[in-house]
């Protein structure tokens, strides 16, 4: 993985990283999807790894997000270890796929509603914080819509809300503008700035350089 700073950012030590990573390795059988990678992420930062399909950037997100357990090296994500403190890590992030994980079947408010009622909110609570989400991202009038007619950016935007329930610490977003216009990524782009703005730090994986060159502070580029 070759670390690209455009910026001149400086490389940060353990107290001011969100995320620090050495020696990462995951292996599948004889493949080495990951191997041997260093990362730090300062805290309050976007930073975009860059590559193509195959190259394991979602792997690489999935140890981090404690979601895979790595087989080599060590990390921590705002200073809790992958490993010796999993739940800690957990409580301090939220984490979108590639692809939505919404129920269809209910609207976009109601999807809010229940994933706020899981992280403990009460009653009108729970509405009121999925009001929110849904006026801050612009769907207040899709609000009782079924997200089975929503556009593909209107569904990011709800999945990324989704992930905000309870605002974290480190938002980890997995390609989170595949299969959008070009309309819609600049939407998702705007998005994910005010979030930084707001002192959420966003690790990325993108295949766009333009992308992460809009975004991104800093860029790691990770390759076969």
């Amino acid at each position: 993985m070759n670390d690209t700073s455009p910026m001149g950012v400086p490389a940060t030590g353990l107290a001011q990283s969100a995320i620090s990573a050495r020696g990462l390795v995951k292996t599948f059988g004889k493949l080495r999807a990951v191997d041997g990678i260093d990362l730090d992420v300062p805290r309050g930062m976007i930073f975009a790894i860059l590559g193509p399909n195959g190259a394991g950037k979602t792997t690489l997100m999935r140890m981090l997000a404690t979601l895979s357990r790595p087989d080599a090296g060590s990390a921590t994500v705002m200073g809790h270890d992958l490993v010796q403190a999993p739940h800690e890590v957990r409580a301090a992030i939220a984490m979108t796929g590639q692809f939505a994980s919404l129920d269809e079947d209910l609207t976009g408010r109601e999807n809010l509603v229940l994933l706020a009622r899981l992280w403990g909110f009460r009653g009108r609570a729970a509405k009121t914080r999925a009001d929110d989400l849904l006026a801050a991202f612009g769907l207040s009038e899709a609000a009782t819509k079924q997200v089975r007619d929503y556009s593909g950016g209107m569904r990011r935007r709800l999945d990324i809300a989704a992930s905000l329930i309870v605002t974290p610490g480190v938002l980890f977003l997995d390609e989170p503008t595949t299969g959008l216009d070009p309309n819609a990524r600049k939407d998702v782009w705007g998005m994910i700035r005010g979030l930084a703005e707001a002192g959420v730090t966003i690790l990325l994986t993108t295949q766009y350089l333009e992308e992460a060159d809009q975004l991104a502070a800093r860029i790691a580029v990770i390759d076969h």
